[in-house]
């Protein structure tokens, strides 16, 4: 997260703030009871509806695993999750690595269960951000956005660039704001979704 992008003085940290502020002024339009933001290793923030409060959440640089399992329980266990609601629950996920217990100690497979078996892809979608270059970990979640429901996967703005390029061709326009919109809908608009995958073949 302390990596600079754009081989400028911003973080993926800062840019992470940004990109929090436009789910912030987004959201609010939808759901006048604010947003929740969780971190992973200090205390959350309920029904956020003013962008100073995402800047002084984000004051604190990050440290510590990435105990995503939890994080995630606690948002999937919110009221909005639920059948029977009248809103859909979209959870944004921005992470730097696989997931991790509290000590350090790697828990993919118990992520990957709660993902498949306690979420409850009718009501919950999720966004995963992928802030890292980490083979492993960006092949894990890229494989989720093809298995799972409702998931979305997007990399950082210039990976996510070069794959779209890839498959829908090299004068493609794909600017930071389209990139902010594929990393807040591609999990809930199945066309936003498949811009980053290869075209399938017509079988006709």
């Amino acid at each position: 997260m302390k990596t600079f992008v754009d081989n400028g003085n911003r973080t993926r940290w800062d840019e992470l703030c940004e990109i929090t502020k436009i789910v912030l002024e987004i959201g609010t339009i939808f759901d006048s009871n604010g947003v929740d933001l969780f971190f992973l290793n200090r205390r959350s923030y309920f029904r956020i509806k003013d962008p100073r409060e995402v800047d002084q959440a984000f004051s604190i640089s990050p440290s510590g695993y990435t105990p995503l399992v939890t994080a995630l329980r606690s948002a999937i266990g919110l009221p909005a999750a639920r059948y029977g609601n009248d809103k859909k629950l979209l959870i944004f996920v921005a992470t730097d690595g696989e997931p991790t217990d509290y000590e350090g100690t790697p828990n993919l497979s118990e992520f990957e269960h709660v993902m498949g078996n306690e979420r409850n892809p009718e009501t919950t979608h999720v966004m995963f951000l992928l802030c890292t270059d980490e083979p492993d970990s960006v092949e894990h979640f890229t494989q989720w956005d093809q298995t799972m429901k409702n998931v979305d996967v997007t990399d950082d703005f210039p990976t996510e660039r070069e794959k779209i390029r890839r498959y829908r061709g090299p004068a493609f326009r794909f600017s930071r704001g389209d990139y902010v919109v594929k990393a807040l809908i591609g999990a809930v608009d199945p066309e936003i979704d498949k811009l980053d995958e290869p075209i399938p073949l017509n079988s006709n």
